[in-house]
């Protein structure tokens, strides 16, 4: 079934999923994206890695997020400078922008063919949600390369000043960007970078809600105390794992909430 086909929380779950997968080696990142029905290429340039998924209705690229024994991609987290954009419109973190100038050439040959008459799904996780928010900025620029239907992004960080969101915005992009309660990543870098606007909330009981600052706040220190009582790890960094993210959106999927008080 094409993606644009199924229900929205079944697209966030799939590109959860994807995302989840695009941290393995290429040989098992390729045979889970064929049991998800996609046709894999594996693109690796200077240590910045993501996949082009094709099927007969979809294109997907899911960027790699950050590998902590990769040093180019700790070095990429860590460049947060702003630099002008690519697009010249607004600046945006530079070692974000570098992630995604590794791979735009393989990007750009790998989607040529298709030009305009098809669209293409971005998704990505951690360091691969920023880039694959530059990426579905550059594509739904480009005059010959396929636009993004959407983006899903899940434990992003900020990736561009408001000029940069604001211009990305305007263009009708639609993004969905998904924070799983008080994941540390979500919350940087801080100024000048910006999100852009609205979140999907996963709360700390793992059901989706509207994000207001009462919420956040009570997720947090809830998650904080019970991990520490647990001895599960303190939830700012722990809730960062896209497996985590994957399991609770397949949950949503399936219609059915987590247990709350």
């Amino acid at each position: 079934m094409a993606i644009n086909m199924r229900p929205f929380p079944e697209q966030a779950a799939l590109f959860a999923r994807c995302s989840e997968y695009a941290y393995l080696p290429e040989k098992e990142g390729k045979a889970k994206f064929k049991e998800l029905g996609f046709k894999a290429t594996f693109i690796d340039n200077d240590g910045s890695q993501a996949y082009w998924l094709v099927n007969d209705d979809d294109l997907v690229i899911v960027c790699r997020g950050t590998q902590p024994t990769e040093f180019k991609d700790i070095a990429a987290d860590l460049k947060a400078l702003p630099v002008k954009s690519s697009t010249g419109i607004g600046k945006t973190h530079l070692g974000f922008k570098e992630s995604v100038d590794d791979i735009w050439a393989d990007v750009v040959d790998l989607a040529h063919d298709y030009g305009k008459t098809r669209t293409v799904w971005c998704t990505g996780h951690s360091l691969g949600a920023a880039m694959a928010t530059i990426l579905a900025y550059r594509l739904q620029r480009a005059d010959n390369l396929p636009s993004p239907q959407a983006l899903f992004t899940y434990g992003s960080p900020r990736c561009g000043d408001k000029e940069y969101i604001r211009g990305m915005e305007a263009t009708g992009l639609l993004a969905y960007r998904f924070v799983n309660n008080a994941d540390i990543v979500a919350r940087v870098p801080l100024w000048p970078f910006h999100h852009l606007a609205g979140a999907m909330y996963i709360n700390h009981y793992g059901n989706l809600r509207t994000l207001t600052f009462k919420q956040s706040f009570k997720d947090v220190w809830r998650g904080f105390f019970v991990g520490l009582k647990r001895k599960e790890g303190i939830n700012f960094f722990t809730n960062h794992s896209i497996t985590r993210y994957a399991e609770r959106l397949e949950h949503w999927a399936k219609g059915v909430e987590y247990p709350q008080p």
